[in-house]
């Protein structure tokens, strides 16, 4: 030690502390940096428990699914409903020839596509080979939807998207047997947090739906505060819990301002670079909360579902962390073990039941060690395939944002591909065009009797809002349907669907009350701002379309 060192100490100055000072500039720089790289790194992960949760989300949302599809088999996905093989292969092109569901017209077929894709989505629930789960739910989910696109509705294409990422990702590395006995066991100890492009991808495309959704909201309806009032008007959507919040006239313009806010914060705030762990699970309870009111408000099918459940992709590690140890102490784990000593042998005996494995789940269901480390890095061909999946799907949202352009950002051929594999992203739920406007069907129909009734519902002949009918029922499937058959551009599809309707009415009753002649009335209803409504009538189609009864177009308005 120099003089110069000495006397510092007898001042009380310590040397390690002036060479500090000395080296602060370099220092500060670099550990400026590698906070920065750490903080960057945090923000493009995610949890694999979160993950976890994601996947047994995704089971569960594709079991709901193919239950809710299963009433409506024969209508909606063989030749003897409404959309026959003949006409899906006339509109649809190759996408109809690449479905499965399409090799055959018979409703024996569905059902085996039908149950092999139950027991994908079982096997994904449990993490049982679980990318193997991951890919064969995407095929037939991708299959299914090809069969049928008129039913389609926005959940379905994000339903679709979550697992097109979720291949790519280690969904099963985390509470599933694959964790203990498969392949997934080389995560086991290792860090919880995952790095990877396919990660980053799937943060983004839950931001990418609200962002491009609120470009629909730079509309005077949003302006003015009125998209509420719109929203919760619409008969054929709204359900009894929101016939009674739109009653309330101060509430609405609040629920507009919070809606088109959200839609632009949210996806914002999961990447606030500070407080992040807080700010993203503030925003998952915000969000989910958010999306099972709109589903107890508006009959959405499967999108409220699915949206809420994408955010739990965001849940952060430190939750996770907290939850166990609050789980533990509440348990009693570490005061008296024998507490909880039923329920730890049954976990460690799980996976030896069900797939002969003699090592326990014990340590991966509850005692999940963490590194400090930046997060595991996913295997070089997820990482190519990502990255051009996620550029492909950023320019695929541009594009529609500038759909009028003459210059398109993707060339034809790359945006086919996209196209058929479905990774189209239109993100208009819930636009301006849908909310002013809604309507019923009536379809008037003569018996051989002389008599009358409705050929869709086969009740007594009315022509009121049936939303207006409390037994009135209708799944979101067919709901879907009306709604798109309604529109000019789906003219093609009303004679499938008289002969349909024909068909399954004269099956079902005698001879003196079958169907000989009926009518598809459209009655649009346009909700106007001041409360009132205009109502005009349209005659999309008589049924049989001979001679005498020459088919009539949307231009017969009464």
């Amino acid at each position: 030690m120099n003089e110069y060192s000495k006397n510092q100490s007898i001042a009380g100055v310590k040397p390690a502390r002036i060479a500090t000072v000395a080296t602060l500039p370099t220092g500060s720089l670099s550990a400026w940096l590698a906070a920065w790289r750490q903080r960057l790194a945090m923000l493009g992960s995610v949890d694999l428990r979160s993950l976890a949760v994601v996947r047994i989300g995704l089971a569960v949302l594709l079991l709901a699914d193919l239950v809710s599809r299963w009433g409506d088999l024969t209508a909606h996905y063989t030749d003897a409903g409404v959309l026959p093989r003949s006409l899906l292969f006339e509109t649809e092109g190759l996408r109809a020839y690449l479905s499965l569901h399409s090799l055959n017209g018979s409703g024996l077929w569905q059902a085996v596509l039908f149950a092999t894709a139950g027991y994908f989505a079982l096997t994904l629930l449990f993490g049982i080979r679980t990318r193997l789960a991951t890919i064969g739910s995407w095929v037939l989910l991708l299959s299914l939807h090809h069969r049928n696109p008129v039913i389609l509705q926005a959940g379905d294409a994000l339903l679709r998207l979550l697992l097109f990422w979720g291949m790519m990702l280690p969904l099963g590395a985390r509470w599933s047997i694959d964790s203990v006995t498969g392949p997934m066991t080389l995560y086991r100890r290792k860090d919880n947090r995952l790095l990877s492009v396919a990660g980053v991808a799937i943060l983004l495309q839950v931001c990418l739906v609200y962002w491009f959704t609120a470009t629909f909201k730079d509309h005077p309806m949003w302006w003015n505060e009125n998209a509420a009032y719109f929203a919760l008007h619409v008969d054929q959507l709204v359900t009894p819990f929101g016939i009674w919040i739109r009653q309330i006239d101060w509430l609405l313009p609040i629920l507009t301002k919070a809606a088109f806010t959200m839609a632009i914060a949210a996806p914002l705030l999961v990447f606030c670079p500070v407080w992040t762990g807080t700010a993203r699970m503030l925003v998952v309870i915000a969000m989910i909360g958010t999306h099972l009111a709109l589903a107890m408000s508006l009959n959405l099918g499967l999108l409220p579902y699915v949206a809420a459940m994408s955010w739990l992709v965001f849940i952060p590690g430190k939750w996770w962390d907290w939850l166990k140890t609050r789980f533990r102490r509440q348990a009693g784990l570490r005061a008296n073990p024998s507490r909880m000593h039923w329920l730890l042998a049954l976990l460690k005996r799980m996976p030896m039941l069900l797939s002969g494995s003699r090592r326990g789940t014990g340590d991966v269901l509850i005692d999940i060690p963490t590194s400090r480390h930046l997060g595991i890095k996913a295997r070089g061909w997820e990482q190519v395939v990502a990255s051009i999946a996620l550029i492909y799907a950023v320019a695929w949202n541009l594009q529609w944002l500038d759909s009028r352009s003459d210059n398109p950002i993707l060339p034809v051929r790359i945006a086919m591909a996209g196209d058929v594999l479905r990774m189209e992203q239109n993100w208009n739920m819930l636009s301006p065009d849908a909310l002013s406007n809604d309507g019923w069907f009536v379809m008037p129909a003569k018996l051989l009797n002389g008599s009358k009734v409705d050929a869709f519902t086969g009740e007594q002949l009315s022509w009121t809002n049936p939303a207006h009918h409390p037994d009135y029922k209708i799944s979101s499937r067919w709901r879907k349907y009306l709604r798109n058959i309604s529109k000019s551009q789906f003219d093609h599809h009303l004679p499938p669907l008289a002969e349909y309707l024909a068909r399954s009415f004269n099956q079902t009753h005698s001879t003196a009350e079958q169907i000989v002649s009926f009518d598809i009335v459209f009655i649009q209803e346009t909700t106007r701002p001041n409360g009132g409504t205009e109502r005009k009538r349209y005659t999309l189609l008589q049924y049989p379309a001979d001679r005498d009864r020459p088919w009539v177009g949307r231009g017969n308005k009464k």
